[in-house]
């Protein structure tokens, strides 16, 4: 039987560090770069090669060098949380020696020696915690969204109902109205968890979607025939404009004209009376896919909110949204354009605004057009 082959213990080593999965630089006491792995590489965004490098050219941070030099001096392991570029950046970085012992039994002088140079390495692994510390951010404000969200209706339906009470034997007329005011505020209740529902499903890619050609111009017509009757009653005018209309897009009609639907409700909230809003589609330049768009005359969004405006729960200015809002509930959930974002980057299209506050809003959106 044959003895196995040696094995190469430098290449073996080096191949360990690289199926880490953590990024990881290995330095001496002088604080010298002597290991590295290509996780490190991405992390540090430093140019290769690293070897003889000093630490601080690597990781110019004083706190994290702080660290790195307690655990030199100390001979222990030690490890810490810190923040980056302005809070935006959250890593943990953790420091560990590695024993070094002589591979034979020497005199007691050269094990005092080896003793004290037991500690030539030391082992520092980074992980980021950015995404981590994103997601507990979002987790953190779903909860207080949704609490507030929940928060508000509930306190009106017990405060209506205790009121209705007293009401109902004495003042029928006027219980009946308390009634109407329960109603609508459940009918927010329902819609609510139907958004939550319907975003948790779209975002998991557990919304079934029939994606089939269909005319652009047909979407526009079934929203324009949907929304009319709205558009009266708050003395807002509602026109299209098509070009193109004959384009064919690979959409899922249902979902597409909820999106539309949607903008166009949005719009109309907003817009006071006299005011204009126009749906309407054409063929973006080069043919590539079909622009859906929804203009309006309202009050407009401030520069600084459009960047959000697609997020989850977000909602421009409360006190603008209880003035123009005409809805049941107020102002909305704030869900509704984070599903509409959802729904078209699902279909291979994007989402965008664009506004100027006291003279209206414009949203725009893109699907690919089918290939026939």
């Amino acid at each position: 039987m044959s003895n196995p082959a040696p094995i190469n213990f430098e290449h073996f080593f080096l191949k360990l560090l690289e199926a880490s999965y953590w990024p990881i630089v290995i330095i001496d006491r002088t604080m010298s770069v002597r290991f590295y792995n290509q996780r490190a590489v991405k992390l540090l965004e430093r140019p290769e090669p690293w070897q003889g490098l000093k630490l601080d050219q690597l990781i110019p941070d004083l706190a994290i060098l702080q660290l790195v030099q307690e655990s030199l001096e100390a001979g222990t392991p030690l490890s810490g949380e810190y923040s980056k570029a302005n809070g935006t950046i959250f890593w943990k970085v953790s420091v560990s020696p590695v024993e070094h012992t002589p591979l034979r039994k020497s005199s007691r002088q050269e094990d005092a020696e080896a003793q004290a140079r037991r500690y030539q390495y030391f082992v520092i692994l980074i992980e980021d915690l950015t995404e981590l510390r994103r997601l507990e951010r979002v987790r953190r404000d779903f909860v207080a969204n949704i609490s507030h969200e929940l928060r508000t209706p509930l306190a009106s339906v017990r405060l209506l109902a205790e009121t209705l009470e007293d009401a109902i034997e004495t003042d029928p007329e006027q219980a009946q109205i308390f009634v109407e005011r329960i109603e609508n505020e459940v009918e927010h209740l329902t819609d609510l968890v139907s958004e939550l529902l319907e975003l948790s499903r779209i975002e998991s890619g557990q919304m079934p979607m029939l994606i089939e050609p269909v005319e652009a111009e047909l979407l526009v017509r079934e929203v324009m025939a949907r929304m009319i009757p709205q558009a009266q009653r708050y003395r807002v005018t509602l026109r299209s404009e098509i070009q193109d209309g004959k384009t064919r897009v690979a959409a899922d009609s249902k979902q597409i004209v909820r999106v539309l639907v949607n903008l166009v409700h949005n719009a109309i909230k907003f817009t006071p009376s006299e005011g204009t809003v126009v749906v309407g589609t054409k063929l973006q330049a080069g043919g590539e896919a079909q622009i859906f768009f929804v203009r309006d005359t309202g009050v407009g969004i401030p520069a600084e909110d459009l960047p959000r405006i697609f997020e989850r729960f977000y909602k421009v200015n409360r006190s603008r949204s209880k003035m123009y809002a005409t809805g049941p509930g107020g102002g909305g959930s704030g869900l509704g354009l984070a599903i509409a974002r959802h729904v078209v980057e699902a279909h291979g299209g994007r989402i965008s605004a664009e506004s100027v506050v006291g003279r209206g809003s414009t949203f725009t959106f893109t699907l690919p057009v089918a290939n026939t």
